[in-house]
């Protein structure tokens, strides 16, 4: 899930209402606003993604809900299909039984999103803002739900629960259903032959690397380098099967080369950076950095990232 606390607070707008704010030089205290332009009602019938996570507290003596404590649900257009992203957890918060799936999906989960947004009134709250300093853990959530027509749901509360338990588990279900349905395949890890990973800076210096996978599955990496001198550095270092098995199962679990297909973020971090995949038969599949995603998988990046950036 995206940090939509980290610049909110920020924002110079007059049309963005100060409701609640620590006194000066206070230490921690809470940041509240609300934005006055956020939409009530969303006209659109096309929303582009979904992604809203929240902890729901504990429902004592009610048996006819189902016990579920904290949910994070994700979902955005992916080439030919929906990229699905579900992670729950049951009794009191997100660290009881949680549970992950991740799906590419032929099917369009879009338009049951669209009317559970709509009948659960999930518009009411739009803009939004709380954050409470000093939590030990996030014990509410946020939501950022967008539109092909530019219309925007965002909203947030790390104090307490954003949603009704009743609405979670409507939403939990709608991808429950949906990750059922038929999946796009993606290649083979198996027949992976090479990653590379390039990153590029202003000033010209950039980080290439690359792991060719050997025919007894270990590999050879080999990274060059050039920072603010002209100077370029080489290294080539042996990387054991242990740990290209490792890098395969990132890419296999994460369902990475789908993640070619997703849209841009609207974030311009990690946009100077791509990982290459490149397979047996020749093909390559590129992503790049920037791409939308649910935040429990961009460490899905960073380790692939970090493995064929750093000397072993």
């Amino acid at each position: 899930m995206k940090n939509i606390f980290k610049n909110i607070f920020k924002k110079k707008n007059k049309n963005i209402v100060v409701l609640k704010k620590p006194r000066p030089n206070m230490c921690g205290g809470t940041h509240a606003t609300q934005d006055k332009d956020a939409p009530k009602t969303i006209v659109s019938d096309k929303m582009t993604s979904f992604d809203v996570t929240s902890a729901l507290g504990y429902v004592r003596d009610r048996d006819d809900l189902r016990d579920l404590g904290y949910f994070s649900a994700f979902a955005a257009p992916c080439g030919d299909g929906c990229f699905l992203y579900l992670q729950t957890a049951s009794g009191r918060g997100r660290g009881y039984n949680k549970t992950s799936d991740i799906a590419y999906v032929k099917d369009d989960i879009f338009p049951s999103l669209v009317k559970l947004v709509n009948e659960c009134n999930l518009a009411a709250g739009n803009g939004y803002h709380s954050k409470t300093s000093g939590l030990p853990e996030n014990f509410g959530g946020s939501a950022d739900i967008r539109y092909e027509s530019g219309e925007r749901i965002s909203f947030s509360n790390n104090q307490s629960p954003i949603i009704m338990v009743q609405t979670a588990i409507k939403i939990v279900e709608t991808f429950e259903e949906a990750m059922k349905g038929e999946r796009i395949p993606l290649p083979d890890v198996s027949s992976l032959s090479m990653i590379k990973f390039e990153e590029s800076r202003k000033n010209g210096g950039y980080t290439k690397a690359s792991i060719t996978i050997n025919g007894d599955g270990a590999a050879k990496k080999v990274k060059s380098a050039r920072y603010d001198d002209p100077q370029v550095y080489e290294n080539e270092y042996e990387v054991p099967a242990e740990t290209v098995e490792k890098l395969k199962k990132i890419v296999e679990d994460y369902l990475m080369p789908a993640w070619a297909a997703l849209p841009y973020s609207g974030y311009d971090i990690n946009s100077n950076k791509k990982i290459t995949f490149v397979f047996d038969s020749g093909e390559e599949i590129t992503v790049l950095g920037d791409r939308l995603l649910p935040g429990q998988l961009h460490k899905g990046f960073f380790d692939i990232e970090l493995e064929m950036t750093t000397s072993r």
